[in-house]
C-alpha cells in the first residue's frame, strides 16, 4: 500500500474521503529513506523503557507506540492523525458513501469538538445540529476526555439505534437524542427557482454526485438559467468535484492546481477524464447537452461551503463561468494523503496545497464571493467556525488582500435555504433575470429586502 510521491498526486483524484473534509489521498508506496535524528530517537527509547520498567500498571507495546504515533501526526496540523483499525474502515466505509452516522463534519478547536457543517436530510440537521456548535458529551460522556477516534467511535453504531449528543451554546447544555441512519443519501436535488431557473443544490461530493448531477441536467429542458448552491457543502470527493465543475466547463480547461513539497505533489488538472473516471466505469459527462456549458451560470457558496466545494467553486469563478454570490468559503485547501502501514493501522498527513486557477491560494482563505450576501443575524447567532480558527491549521502562504477574507459571518441553517430569508437565491435570480421588471436591477432588489418572499420560489 505504499507508493512513490508521484503516485501521490497521480491517485488523488480516485481518493478516500475524509473524516473530516475531503481531499485525502491514497498513499505513497515506498517507504522514505533519510538519516534518523539519533538524539531524539534514543530520547523516545529512554522513555518507552522508563515506562516499560517504572509504571504502576502493565504497559502494553502496542498501546504505548500507537500513541506516540498518534501525538506525532497530531503535531502536524489540524488534519493530519492517525488512523488506527476502525479509523482504517470508516475510511474505505466514507470512500464508498455508505456508512452509518448522524450526518456531521466535525474540527477539533482548541480542545473543543466544533460542528463544521451537518449534511442537508441527515438525522443531525433533523435533530437541529447547526454549523459551529460544540459537542460536549457523546451518551453523557464528556469529549474532554476522549482522543477524536473515540468519539466518532461512539458517534456511529447500528441503524436505527440512539446518540445522545450534547450541545454547548451560550453556556448552555442541550442534550439531542439523534437516531443513527444508513447515509448513502441523495447528494443532488433540484428544484425550479423562478420560471426556467433550475436551482441545483449539491450537499456534499459523494461517489454518486457527478452522476445524479448528470442524470438531473439531461432532464431539464434547456433552461435560461442555473443555480448551483454550495452551501453548507462540507465537501468529499476531490473527483466528483472535478466532474462537477467539468458538467459545466469545456473540456480541457483548467480546474485547479496542488502544490507539495516535493516535485510529485505538483499537478495541474484540468477537465479530463482521467481525474475523474473510475477504472471500469462509464464517462459521467458523456451525453451532457451542449447548453450545459454555456447556460448563465450563478454559483452559491457560504462559510461552510469547504474542501470540493470550493475547488468547484474557484475553478467557475477564475475562468468566468459563474458569478458567485454568497459569503467567503472555509478555506480547507489542502490535501491529505491516507497511508496503510499494515492490514489494521495507516496515517494521514498533509502533503500539497490548493489554488485555483489564477493561483488564489483558498488554504485558511477560502474563495470570496463576486457579490458578497450576508445572511440574516438572529439574536442567538454564534460566528462561524473557519478553518482558520482551527487549532495547528496550516497558515496560508498568501496575505489577506480584502477585508472580507478577514470578514466573520453567522451560521447559516439549510432551513432557511428557499425562503423568504434566503438573500442569497433571491440574488441570483436577479443576477440570472436581469430583464424581469419585478428585479429590474440589484440594487432594487437590495432595497425591498423587507421580508417579502420571492416569487415562484420553492422552499426545499
Amino acid at each position: 500500500m505504499k507508493r512513490t510521491a508521484l503516485a501521490v498526486l497521480g491517485a488523488l483524484f480516485l481518493a478516500c474521503a475524509p473524516l473530516a473534509h475531503a481531499d485525502d489521498t491514497p498513499a505513497p508506496t515506498a517507504r522514505p529513506t533519510l538519516k534518523l535524528p539519533q538524539a531524539q530517537v534514543e530520547r523516545l527509547l529512554e522513555v518507552y523503557a522508563l515506562i516499560k520498567q517504572n509504571y504502576v500498571g502493565e504497559a502494553d507495546d502496542n498501546t504505548l507506540f500507537d500513541g506516540a504515533l498518534s501525538g506525532m501526526l497530531a503535531a502536524l496540523d489540524a488534519h493530519s492523525r492517525y488512523l488506527d483499525k476502525d479509523a482504517m474502515r470508516d475510511v474505505g466505509r466514507e470512500n464508498s458513501g455508505e456508512y452509518v452516522g448522524i450526518g456531521i463534519e466535525v474540527e477539533g478547536d482548541r480542545k473543543q469538538l466544533r460542528v463544521v457543517s451537518a449534511t442537508e436530510g441527515s438525522p443531525a440537521e433533523r435533530a437541529g445540529v447547526r454549523p459551529g456548535d460544540v459537542i460536549v458529551s457523546v451518551d453523557g460522556a464528556p469529549v474532554a476526555a476522549m482522543a477524536g477516534d473515540d468519539v466518532a467511535r461512539r458517534m456511529h453504531g447500528a441503524p436505527g439505534t440512539v446518540v445522545a449528543i450534547g450541545i454547548a451554546r451560550r453556556n448552555k447544555v442541550e442534550t439531542l437524542r439523534i437516531t443513527r441512519a444508513d447515509l448513502h443519501n441523495d447528494t443532488v436535488r433540484v428544484k425550479m427557482a423562478a420560471p426556467g431557473l433550475a436551482w441545483i443544490r449539491i450537499s456534499e461530493f459523494g461517489g454518486a454526485t457527478a452522476a445524479d448531477l448528470a442524470a438531473a441536467l439531461k432532464k431539464l429542458d434547456n433552461p435560461r438559467g442555473l443555480i448551483l448552491d454550495l452551501r453548507n457543502d462540507p465537501g468529499g470527493l476531490v473527483s466528483t468535484g472535478v466532474a462537477v465543475a467539468g458538467a459545466f466547463l469545456q473540456p480541457g480547461t483548467v480546474l485547479f492546481s496542488a502544490r507539495g513539497r516535493e516535485p510529485g505533489a505538483n499537478a495541474t488538472v484540468t477537465v479530463d477524464e482521467r481525474y475523474y473516471r473510475q477504472q471500469g466505469q462509464p464517462d459521467v459527462l458523456a451525453g451532457l447537452p451542449a447548453w450545459t456549458r454555456t447556460v448563465p451560470l450563478t454559483v452559491l457558496v457560504n462559510g461552510a461551503s469547504a474542501s470540493a466545494a470550493e475547488l468547484v467553486t474557484g475553478a467557475l469563478q477564475d475562468q468566468h463561468r459563474a458569478t458567485v454570490i454568497g459569503t467567503r468559503t472555509f478555506g480547507k485547501g489542502s490535501i491529505q494523503s491516507v497511508i496503510g502501514l499494515d492490514a489494521d493501522s495507516g496515517i494521514k498527513f498533509t502533503v500539497a496545497r490548493y489554488f485555483t486557477p489564477n493561483g488564489h491560494e483558498i488554504q485558511a482563505r477560502g474563495v470570496t464571493p463576486d457579490i458578497v450576501v450576508t445572511p440574516a443575524v438572529a439574536a442567538d447567532d454564534d460566528l462561524l467556525l473557519r478553518e482558520a480558527d482551527l487549532a495547528k491549521h496550516l497558515p496560508a502562504t498568501q496575505p489577506l488582500d480584502t477585508m472580507a477574507e478577514a470578514k466573520r459571518e453567522p451560521v447559516e441553517s439549510t432551513r432557511a435555504f428557499g425562503t423568504r430569508d434566503d438573500k442569497a437565491l433571491q440574488t441570483a435570480v436577479a443576477v440570472l433575470t436581469p430583464e424581469d421588471k419585478r428585479s429590474s436591477t440589484l440594487a432594487a432588489l437590495l432595497r425591498r429586502w423587507s421580508g417579502a418572499p420571492l416569487a415562484a420560489t420553492a422552499a426545499p
